[in-house]
């Protein structure tokens, strides 16, 4: 990913993020995030239009309670289950993404987004996420998160 567009894509993702969930995020180089035998759960999306691509993010398993408890107005004991966590966790990305792609496309971009899709971050994507220059890592409230963003030609 060039330069240009990955501060771009961090720069609008901290913001939004600041904002939806209350917590904070800095782009770090990705040694500082490599977080070996941490369980990630990954949140993807693809969208057409304007601009053709997946927008991912990985964050550590047990802050998605939290992630969740800030957009919904709750506690993180208050979270009742996996399924909840992980709509909050889509709906952050969603919300990400619309930003993203109006950042880097223009506020009149024409764009559809589809529904995010939540997994957990097996070896070979973890080994991708710290190699590939499609991703970028970031510290949001101390806790190493990947954003990836693949762009179509």
């Amino acid at each position: 990913m060039q330069s240009n567009i990955q501060d771009q894509l961090c720069s609008t993702f901290t913001q939004v993020v600041e904002q939806l969930t209350f917590m904070f995020g800095e782009t770090v180089p990705k040694e500082e995030v490599d977080s070996p035998g941490t369980l990630f759960t990954l949140a993807s999306m693809s969208f057409t239009g304007d601009l053709v691509g997946v927008l991912e993010v990985a964050v550590p398993t047990e802050i998605t309670a939290e992630i969740a408890a800030n957009i919904l107005g709750l506690e993180p004991e208050e979270i009742e289950s996996e399924a909840m966590m992980n709509d909050a966790l889509g709906e952050m990305l969603n919300v990400v993404c619309g930003h993203v792609i109006m950042a880097m496309a223009g506020t009149d971009a024409n764009f559809s987004l589809n529904s995010p899709v939540t997994t957990y971050v097996d070896d070979a994507k973890y080994t991708e996420m710290m190699t590939s220059e499609d991703y970028a890592g970031l510290l949001l409230d101390d806790n190493p998160i990947f954003l990836g963003l693949k762009l179509e030609n």
